[in-house]
């Protein structure tokens, strides 16, 4: 007798998760809705692209050299509590930043505080809901899940993004930033409400000098487990891959494809799109072709669709003809994308042991996190010396390689 298919109906029975679901909602809305504002911010309180780019930096760091320390740490607290001390403390902190824009007190320096104050928060904020999950969601379930959370977040972001630039015109900037601050303190009072039983697990002693021997308990136990170190490279590839497009789409579009700024909101939006469609898509695509298969072909498409804007370019005079391909490269690179990180995260869920679901977690989120960073600094050079056009064609034609090498070799991704 064969299994029963999983549908996205029978997610009903996981009222838990869904509660989780709609907190993770009204926060996407929050962040939609403050990206756009504290971006206008900077810049307005800066005037100079290279404070933007420094605080986007910034931004990171504490993901990749805070958030395994914070792993470690979550392992042995209560996941709900933290979760809800870290929303609280995240609201206090950006109606904090609300506060002082208002009188006029912010300076560059005080932006790189509390983007770091912000940024070490959420470094220990992710590992806990990476572990909450696994404990409100049956396994059965994780493949609907997440594509149901994924989905229902691509489409709250784009709300929140389409929401934002009415906001900050209507109410200003410090009004965007206070509805982040507040979503935060909603998304609090929702997983107060979230029912189910923690086992009291080990504390981990918290000092300076246990840092290092934190951070090697979760690399060691991701070496011991081949599998799961193959999602930390592959977390770090996607990111990797991904990285140039995002940090050259403004001369992609000027450049190469001879257009104006509208243009970016256009492949942003496509891009949305896509990775909703992927990500409502992943659980059908499940039933009929393998994790292994799924991760090698969206790899390869990722770099298909990335050479569709190089191509683009070279019709630039026929602008219906450059929007159609960007529009297609762009939602198609979006489904692809989502699909590949979809499994990544349903098999991370699946392959490792709960107890050590928050320190390998956020090992895994560092990893991927530091191929951002890294991948700017390279690029900039690299456009010197090639040009926009040459760097995107290089990235999909690599990306097509490595996954056609990856399927080759067999590299697992999924027990099957």
């Amino acid at each position: 007798m064969s299994e029963k298919k999983i549908r996205y109906r029978d997610l009903v029975t996981q009222k838990e998760y869904l509660k989780m679901i709609v907190a993770n909602l009204i926060n996407r809305f929050g962040d939609s809705v403050d990206a756009l504002a504290f971006t206008w911010m900077v810049y307005a309180i800066t005037g100079s692209a290279a404070w933007s780019a420094i605080i986007f930096g910034l931004n990171h760091i504490p993901t990749i050299f805070i958030q395994p320390f914070a792993g470690a740490l979550v392992e042995g607290m209560k996941k709900k509590r933290l979760m809800i001390v870290t929303d609280i403390m995240r609201g206090i902190i950006v109606a904090g930043l609300a506060v002082l824009y208002g009188m006029d007190r912010i300076t560059p320096t005080v932006l790189v505080v509390f983007t770091l104050v912000i940024s070490t928060v959420e470094a220990f904020r992710i590992p806990a809901g990476m572990a909450f999950v696994p404990k409100i969601l049956e396994e059965k379930y994780f493949e609907v899940g997440t594509g149901l959370g994924n989905t229902l977040s691509t489409v709250m972001e784009l709300v929140g993004t389409g929401a934002a630039g009415g906001i900050i015109a209507v109410f200003g900037i410090r009004t965007a930033i206070f509805i982040d601050a507040v979503t935060f303190f909603l998304s609090a009072l929702i997983i107060s409400g979230i029912r189910y039983k923690e086992q009291r697990l080990q504390k981990q002693k918290v000092d300076v000098n246990g840092y290092f021997q934190l951070l090697k308990g979760g690399i060691s136990y991701i070496k011991k487990k081949r599998i799961v170190m193959n999602f930390c490279i592959m977390g770090f590839l996607l990111n990797a891959l991904l990285t140039p497009l995002n940090s050259l789409l403004t001369p992609l579009v000027v450049e190469v494809l001879k257009q104006d700024s509208e243009f970016l909101s256009v492949i942003g939006i496509a891009l949305s799109v896509g990775m909703g469609i992927g990500s409502f898509c992943y659980p059908f695509l499940t039933q009929k072709i393998k994790s292994n298969v799924m991760v090698y072909l969206s790899g390869i498409m990722i770099g298909v669709f990335y050479l569709s804007f190089p191509l683009a370019g070279r019709f630039a005079d026929y602008i219906q003809l450059v929007l159609i391909i960007c529009i297609l490269g762009a939602a198609g690179l979006g489904i692809s994308a989502s699909i590949l990180m979809a499994v990544l995260n349903v098999q991370f869920m699946k392959q490792v042991d709960q107890e050590y679901m928050a320190r390998a977690g956020s090992v895994f989120n560092a990893i991927g996190t530091a191929a951002i960073p890294v991948i700017s600094v390279l690029i900039t050079p690299l456009v010197a010396v090639l040009n926009v056009k040459t760097v995107l064609v290089v990235c999909g034609v690599l990306s097509m390689v490595l996954f056609i090498c990856m399927g080759i070799g067999k590299v697992k991704f999924a027990e099957e």
